[in-house]
């Protein structure tokens, strides 16, 4: 805000610290509201009768000092919209169709299983719409500590509001008349960042003392740097892209699945393979509807340990020792 804006602010906040207005400063509060607004034909309907419409040009005056009092004039915000608003939609639209594809291979899908995943860049602060995939929770989702896994709920309740006020941006013409709920967008927005790459990226402590393991029903497992590197980067991978590699799954069951379906699926169900081959061979927890949706995208599990009647944990058959782990880290 330049200082001109910074001037008619004043004027605006001393306008409105009157409780009550001659003639003459009713007009002048009308020529600001047409200065904010640009609107001419309201300007001439106050105009016919001031005194009329005092309470009109309080209301507008209000309005308009919410966004000059965080230091924005009429074409930032409008800027800001362009930055916001874009991005969220392109969220929604994400989340609504990934939703819908799971459904349509799995069922009922319930409200918060599934949200936007941004990407956090300190140069883009709201994000690039591309970089915005719809997921699911960690595949290690259940075994966070509590304060980790209350991320995903804080941000399901955040991405509801974002929903509800772009709804309301929807109705409304004018930008400062969306500013309120276009500045709640930007703020819900920026925390959820921060915290899903915070959940995104948390390691679980280990369970022992030594630095890099974390002890598994029946042993220590030793973890290099590139152990836990390619472990953080399985995660993710495979909690934003099994819902795609299930609804592929779903439609190829249906007349009409192209060619070029069946290289995506089985592109993608290949890259996943390579992850949950990384958590295996790390013994990392895999939970049993996590195993479960696997076995139904037709993912290979025959290498992870499982539990026999004595209790004992036994190994099945050997990983494959040529898996690509460069592709796994990718």
């Amino acid at each position: 805000m330049n200082g001109i804006d910074k001037i008619f602010r004043a004027r605006v906040e001393e306008w409105l610290h009157k409780e009550h207005h001659d003639e003459e400063e009713l007009a002048q509060g009308a020529m600001m509201v047409l200065q904010c607004n640009r609107n001419r034909a309201m300007y001439n309907t106050i105009m016919r009768k001031p005194s009329h419409y005092e309470r009109k040009i309080v209301y507008e005056l209000k309005k308009h000092l919410a966004y000059l009092q965080d230091g924005l004039n009429l074409d930032e915000v409008k800027d800001l919209e362009k930055k916001v608003l874009p991005v969220i939609e392109h969220a929604i639209a994400e989340t609504e169709k990934t939703a819908d594809e799971v459904a349509a291979a799995m069922g009922d899908v319930p409200d918060d299983s599934i949200l936007p995943s941004p990407t956090l860049s300190s140069e883009e602060p709201y994000g690039q719409t591309d970089a915005i995939v719809a997921r699911g929770k960690r595949t290690d989702h259940d075994t966070l500590p509590e304060t980790i896994r209350d991320i995903w709920e804080k941000n399901a309740e955040r991405y509801k509001k974002m929903k509800q006020a772009h709804e309301t941006c929807k109705m409304l013409t004018a930008a400062c008349d969306r500013y309120e709920f276009t500045k709640a967008i930007a703020e819900l927005w920026a925390e959820y960042k921060k915290d899903f790459d915070t959940y995104d990226h948390y390691v679980l402590v280990p369970d022992n003392e030594d630095a890099g393991t974390q002890t598994t029903a029946d042993e220590d497992v030793q973890l290099s740097a590139e152990d836990v590197k390619a472990i953080n980067a399985a995660r993710p991978y495979i909690s934003k892209n099994l819902p795609k590699l299930l609804a592929l799954v779903g439609l190829s069951k249906k007349d009409g699945f192209t060619e070029e379906q069946v290289k995506e699926l089985e592109n993608l169900r290949e890259k996943i393979q390579q992850r949950v081959d990384v958590l295996v061979s790390t013994r990392r927890v895999i939970t049993d509807e996590l195993m479960a949706q696997l076995k139904s995208a037709d993912v290979k599990l025959a290498n992870v340990p499982d539990a026999s009647p004595s209790g004992e944990i036994t190994n099945n058959e050997q990983r494959q020792e040529d898996t690509d782990d460069s592709a796994a880290t990718e």
